[in-house]
């Protein structure tokens, strides 16, 4: 992949600028006047390590460029590019314990944080930013899609026209039986953050659903109106939840705690005539061998899933099953995604060392106090980074 740097930039060494070490995805989508202006103000550096031990040699070796690094940024979508195999392994343990004191700032894409040891970056002092409003939209459109697909079961269908030469058309005729159109269906959302409140919004009235939801805590009540004279309708559990859903859409992070979410407890607490189950989440929400048992009891009546237990493996009975929707964790893929992440992901490296020293999406600057004595630059030295998305956006990743 080519550098997004003039050449002169990127050789360029002054020490007066901050050091960033750039990890680029094959995605991306800002104009090159942006990373022109990056390159004039910051000391770059392009990751090109073929494996992880790589990285590790170079991090050991005295005197090498890494060692001197204050940020990493990791551009455009963590799962594409020459280093997606990368993304589990460098922000956590060896990696990041040799990383130098001089690093401050980590800043990667997305809104989950799974793949990197934020904890520990608190206590070395690293601030992590994440892009959690930057693809909100776009895995939010994923999600309804998904609904809609587990009461009209399209995929069934487009395989059926597929196959219309060995009797595709006639097959497809049994949809009839047990396709459900999803107004008045009431849809259970775990997870009320910026993805899971515009998919209520957008699943209200386009498809016009009533909307339930578990979330860690209840939202206020103008949080709660997903649409005019609309109200969302809470329950404190899981379990609450699944007794009154017809659709569940899971649109939450993953720790520990919630690994398998959705396991044979909870199917077994489904409406008798069963539910249809979303994931635009973590795919280890949901034990995937609890799943197929329950769509063998009739349990479960469809399913949607953009993320996977074992990714990127996908389950080949849930493949194998054209009434099964699978799509290969593209929630997030679009180029107004790509433009939002990297706008982002710029926008909070310059106000780290050229504004306030605290950027709006450092997920643990709770953790952190004083950021200010990070400031490298007075704020009124430069002018702030543009703003990439309306106003009135605001960081809510969690669930």
């Amino acid at each position: 992949m080519g550098s997004k740097f003039p050449p002169a930039a990127a050789s360029s060494m002054n020490i007066e600028k901050p050091t960033v070490l750039f990890i680029h995805s094959s995605t991306g989508a800002q104009d090159a006047t942006k990373w022109a202006g990056i390159a004039q103000r910051f000391e770059v550096l392009e990751y090109d390590c073929s494996t992880v031990a790589e990285f590790i040699s170079r991090l050991k070796t005295p005197n090498h460029p890494y060692t001197r690094i204050e940020a990493l940024v990791w551009t455009g979508w963590l799962k594409a590019g020459p280093y997606a195999a990368q993304s589990e392994q460098l922000l956590r343990g060896e990696p990041l314990e040799l990383m130098p004191n001089t690093l401050k700032l980590i800043s990667c894409s997305g809104h989950g944080y799974d793949h990197a040891d934020v904890d520990r970056m608190s206590e070395r002092g690293i601030l992590f930013c994440n892009t959690p409003n930057a693809c909100t939209e776009a895995t939010a459109n994923v999600g309804v899609a998904l609904i809609l697909n587990v009461f009209r079961y399209l995929s069934f269908a487009e395989r059926c026209a597929r196959t219309v030469t060995t009797g595709g058309w006639q097959r497809s005729r049994m949809l009839g039986s047990v396709a459900q159109d999803p107004a008045g269906q009431v849809l259970g959302i775990v997870g009320m953050g910026s993805i899971g409140r515009v998919i209520a919004t957008k699943a209200a009235a386009a498809l016009g659903m009533k909307i339930h939801y578990h979330n860690r805590r209840r939202l206020s009540d103008q949080d709660e109106m997903v649409g005019p004279g609309h109200r969302a309708v809470y329950h404190e559990s899981i379990h609450s939840l699944l007794r009154a859903a017809d659709c569940i859409c899971l649109a939450c992070g993953c720790t520990p705690e919630m690994r398998h979410m959705l396991s044979t407890e909870e199917f077994n607490l489904a409406k008798p005539i069963g539910v249809r189950v979303v994931n635009v989440g973590r795919g280890p929400l949901i034990d995937e061998a609890a799943l197929l048992k329950a769509m063998e009891d009739g349990k479960v009546t469809g399913v949607g899933l953009d993320v996977h237990e074992d990714e990127p493996n996908i389950n080949s009975r849930l493949l194998d099953n054209y009434m099964v929707t699978v799509l290969p964790h593209v929630g997030t893929c679009s180029r107004s995604s790509w433009r939002n992440i990297e706008c982002q992901q710029l926008r909070d490296l310059e106000e780290f060392f050229f504004g306030s020293g605290n950027p709006i999406n450092g997920v643990n600057r709770d953790q952190l106090r004083g950021l200010n004595y990070w400031a490298r630059r007075p704020s009124d030295v430069n002018q702030a980074a543009e703003p990439c998305l309306p106003k009135g956006t605001t960081k809510k990743n969690t669930s």
